[in-house]
């Protein structure tokens, strides 16, 4: 899946003189529209499947990332991790999942922040804005769940990113 992942990228990066200002990423089997202009791409693959496009020379900084968190096992929701965001954004009933991390999660993407949800075909789509940083979780009724996040770009711009999946 990552090799699929990062030819698309290659391929993109190949037509990004024709692309104007946007460039046509396929990650996780889902269409993204992303900026163009991006200095270096990364791929922490393995177990965290993060695809990280930096926008400027300093490191660490005008970051875009995209997270396959559909099979995350590093934290115990006691649900499919798609269920689990459902249960923390637009607060469904989820009595599987751990209702106290539900708790702690919405603390922490959902209380005194700015948040939109909404649906596309058959996503639920959840943003959060912390201020410096920028979150939109995709959580697909397959219990497909992406994480998407930025320190530069608002929530209209990540929407934007996300409209053509």
């Amino acid at each position: 899946m990552f090799k699929i992942g990062l030819v698309a990228v290659a391929l993109s990066l190949s037509v990004a003189v024709h692309a104007g200002n946007r460039i046509e990423l396929v990650y996780s089997d889902l269409r993204f529209s992303i900026p163009a202009g991006f200095a270096a791409v990364g791929d922490i693959g393995d177990s965290q499947n993060m695809l990280i496009f930096r926008y400027g020379d300093e490191h660490g900084k005008r970051f875009l990332a995209f997270a396959d968190m559909t099979h995350d096992e590093t934290v115990e929701y006691g649900c499919p991790a798609g269920t689990f965001f459902e249960a923390v954004f637009f607060e469904i009933a989820a009595a599987d999942c751990d209702q106290t991390l539900i708790e702690t999660m919405h603390e922490n993407f959902v209380s005194d922040r700015k948040v939109a949800t909404w649906t596309q075909d058959s996503y639920s789509l959840a943003y959060s804005d912390h201020g410096n940083k920028a979150f939109l979780f995709v959580i697909g009724k397959d219990a497909k769940l992406l994480k998407i996040d930025s320190d530069f770009l608002d929530g209209e711009s990540l929407k934007r990113i996300a409209e053509d999946m």
